[in-house]
Order: C-alpha cells, then sequence, then structure tokens
C-alpha cells in the first residue's frame, strides 16, 4: 500500500495531476489528509479530493468526511463574506428591505454553521475537537451572528448596527484564515485500545 500524505492544497492538485500514473500502478494507496493551509481552501480542496476517492476502488482516504464537513463550513462562510455581509455595509440609517433580509440571512446562517461545526467536531472526534482552532472560531463566529442579527432587529440602532458588520467582516475573514489540522485516524484508533 502506498501512502500519500496532504498538507496543502498544491499537494492535492499535484495528486490530481498524478492520478492517471499513481492508477495505472494499481497499488491500493492510502491518502493521509495532515492539513490544509486555511478553512477558505477547504471546498476547493474537497472538490478535488472527492472524486479521485469515490472513482477509485483501491484509494482510501479517511479524513474525507472531516474535509467534506470542512467545505461546508468554507461555502457558508463565504456565502456571508461575498453576499451577505457586503448587502449590510451598503445599508443606510433604516433597515430596508435589502438589509432585513441580510440580517435574516445572517440569523440562518448562525444556525446552520453551528450545525456544521457539530458535524465536524463529531467527525474529528471529541479529544480533538476540544483543541480545534476552526471549531472554536466557528463557535464564536455563529454566537456574533446571532447576537447581532438579534440585536439589530430589535434596536435598530445605525452606528450600533454598522460597528458589527465591521466586527463581523474580520471575524469572517479570521475564520476563513484559520488553518486546517485533521486527524491521523490510526493514530486515534490505537489510543482507544
Amino acid at each position: 500500500m502506498m501512502l500519500y500524505k496532504i498538507h496543502s492544497h498544491a499537494q492535492i492538485q499535484d495528486l490530481q495531476a498524478r492520478s492517471d500514473e499513481l492508477g495505472l500502478s494499481n497499488k491500493s494507496m492510502l491518502v493521509s489528509l495532515v492539513s490544509l493551509e486555511s478553512v477558505r481552501i477547504a471546498w476547493e480542496s474537497y472538490a478535488l479530493l472527492r472524486p479521485l476517492i469515490k472513482e477509485s476502488w483501491i484509494w482510501v482516504c479517511p479524513q474525507l468526511k472531516i474535509l467534506s464537513d470542512v467545505a461546508g463550513l468554507s461555502l457558508e462562510i463565504q456565502k456571508l463574506k461575498h453576499d451577505v455581509l457586503p448587502q449590510l455595509k451598503l445599508q443606510e440609517a433604516k433597515l430596508e428591505m435589502g438589509a432585513l433580509e441580510a440580517v435574516l440571512l445572517m440569523k440562518n446562517s448562525a444556525v446552520k454553521l453551528l450545525h456544521l461545526r457539530k458535524c465536524f467536531e463529531e467527525a474529528l472526534g471529541v479529544l480533538l475537537a476540544k483543541e480545534d482552532l476552526v471549531s472554536a472560531k466557528v463557535k464564536r463566529l455563529s454566537m456574533m451572528l446571532n447576537d447581532t442579527a438579534v440585536h439589530v432587529l430589535k434596536a435598530n440602532n445605525t452606528r450600533l448596527f454598522k460597528e458589527c458588520v465591521l466586527f463581523l467582516v474580520q471575524l469572517v475573514t479570521d475564520v476563513l484564515e484559520t488553518p486546517v489540522r485533521f486527524c491521523d485516524t490510526r493514530k486515534r484508533n490505537h489510543s482507544d485500545e
């Protein structure tokens, strides 16, 4: 069995580029995800790696489910960054229809992020989830999104609203730039014995 450890998105791209060559060997391959540069790149990494694993009956990647969960987080957070928060930054004193829609989408994203975070933690395992930076930052972002949405819908305070949106933009950027660490499930299984 061949072992291919992945520490970056570039290595996934390399694996994809070499897949025909590696597939010709008819050797089984264990693709072990160790880390990725950031949450931001997780969706692209998943989109490249999943077909390689799913189309081959001799390639295995124990961390593919974890990458899938991080990819879901990445997509939801990028939607906030590119669609929802810019809409809120443009709003004036009143919560007009566009801003109201964006606030409600923000509230929905908060709920969805908590669910995706739970899936990610379950895939990581209890011990690793406690120490994981991505999980902790997603929890903080989700709570801030929900709190901001509730306050904005109740108060309609323009100054507070603009400050909160700027803070949320920083939080979103911070989460997207957080490196992702994967566990080696073989080591985890041995430590459980």
